[in-house]
């Protein structure tokens, strides 16, 4: 007899789906604010320090590189996520070890190849991206790109864990990353006065720290019992590569269109303008990161027991689960408007960048909100087989956005003008995703009626 699910024996509880949520998501939104935190970390290092600010204008430039990375760490780890998720009752758990294995080298194949095309073809990027720092393409950019490979291979190797039900273990792990790096980041920029390459040190010595660690766990959590079905598995992974890790690249990777028009023309206004858009679009990733790992682990515990939980109590799980996440975040806003300038002060002690950011912190304040219940949605869109349709709708979206901001830079007052863009998009991207996720719900329930 099936043992009952923690879904199902709680369903009829009140409250029971929200209890089930926070159970499986706390050491997920621990590690996420963790995260979050970290992300701010050398902004606020290199925004505190004498000599930091140019290295948090190179850091500013570098953002829609930086997003690339971040949307094939997203669309690596989530595949990696939901094929060990899966793994834990459809197939041989042992295969998530190769999988992450496969992973790490295509990633750190791929980042290697954008390094080189950065050094080789940096006379000309120099030309089509504007920016103050000659060395940005045949330096700094490479150097970051490398830097970041064994991160992208701790992150596999923990999202491996999380997907076996370790979340509290891979937690461990990227609380001792972050910690080792802004360590090192602080020691590198304040002792060794190594401006941007602290950053780039700091990477390299936390994640090379870490990975044997995490490496070693996930080993001993998925080998044992041999794979009954070994020709099973490539197709597997393909298919759910398919289906959710290029969709949730691709996704990402236009969703960051718009950032990288966006930082070249801030900069053409002054290089404050750059900086102080950096400072408010990593407060706001504080806010979007945990709803994020939310909707991550409302999908893991779908995805964990499809065959096993009625689609009444799924679709059940999904309403309430973002019912909590939009008042958790309504909270959450009032308490960034009531200290922005608090908030924006302790980033940066210069003067114009804190100019620049209570300007810009002004309009996008309500995307603090609104953008992270857009994010959580679409994790959980993206994890639960919706990934293509986010992906249309996002192509669609910021093909958009992008043509509207360059318009919008070419008129008088650019700055208002793209700040009242953003958030009005902000806005139409909210009403969509919501349509979508009701359709989702909608869905699970003529499930259950047929």
């Amino acid at each position: 007899m099936a043992k009952p699910s923690l879904i199902g024996s709680t369903a009829e509880a009140p409250g029971g789906e929200i209890r089930q949520i926070l159970t499986l998501a706390w050491p997920m939104i621990l590690t996420a604010v963790v995260v979050s935190l970290s992300q701010n970390g050398p902004i606020w290092l290199l925004g505190t320090q004498s000599g930091g600010q140019r290295a948090l204008y190179i850091l500013s430039m570098l953002q829609p590189f930086y997003f690339i990375f971040i949307a094939l760490l997203e669309g690596l780890t989530i595949t990696n996520q939901i094929f060990s998720a899966r793994s834990v009752t459809h197939w041989a758990p042992c295969r998530v070890w190769h999988s992450s294995a496969i992973f790490s080298v295509g990633g750190g194949l791929l980042l290697v190849a954008l390094a080189l095309g950065s050094r080789w073809g940096a006379a000309g990027l120099q030309g089509i991206y504007p920016n103050d720092e000659p060395a940005l393409f045949s330096r700094f950019l490479p150097a970051y790109l490398l830097s970041v490979i064994p991160l992208l291979m701790l992150e596999l190797c923990n999202a491996g864990l999380r997907g076996q039900g370790k979340t509290a273990v891979s937690m461990v792990f990227v609380c001792l990353f972050i910690i080792i790096n802004l360590t090192s980041c602080f020691i590198s920029l304040h002792y060794y006065q190594n401006g941007f390459m602290a950053v780039i040190y700091a990477n390299l010595i936390a994640a090379l720290a870490i990975l044997p660690f995490s490496a070693v766990s996930l080993f001993t959590s998925v080998m044992g019992r041999a794979d009954p079905q070994p020709r099973a598995f490539l197709p597997r992974l393909r298919a759910i590569t398919a289906d959710a890790g290029v969709p949730i690249f691709l996704t990402m990777l236009f969703a960051f269109a718009s950032s990288a028009v966006l930082f070249p023309l801030l900069s053409q206004l002054g290089a404050a303008y750059a900086s102080g858009f950096l400072i408010v679009v990593k407060l706001r990733a504080f806010f979007i990161i945990p709803a994020v790992a939310l909707g991550s682990a409302i999908a893991i515990g779908i995805n964990q027991r499809l065959a096993t939980t009625s689609p009444p109590q799924l679709s059940r799980l999904l309403r309430q689960g973002m019912t909590g996440i939009a008042l958790v975040y309504a909270g959450l806003t009032l308490v960034a408007y009531l200290t922005r300038t608090e908030l924006v002060d302790m980033m940066s002690v210069d003067g114009a960048v804190r100019v620049s950011a209570y300007a810009i912190m002004f309009w996008l304040l309500p995307t603090f909100f609104i953008t992270s219940l857009i994010a959580s949605i679409q994790t959980m869109l993206e994890q639960l087989g919706g990934g293509k349709r986010v992906l249309l709708i996002t192509f669609i979206m910021e093909s958009l956005m992008v043509a509207i901001v360059l318009f919008v830079a070419t008129q008088p007052e650019a700055l208002l003008k793209l700040m009242k863009s953003i958030l009005i998009f902000n806005v139409l991207y909210l009403a969509i995703f919501t349509y979508e996720y009701a359709m989702l719900c909608r869905r699970l329930d003529q499930q259950h009626a047929l």
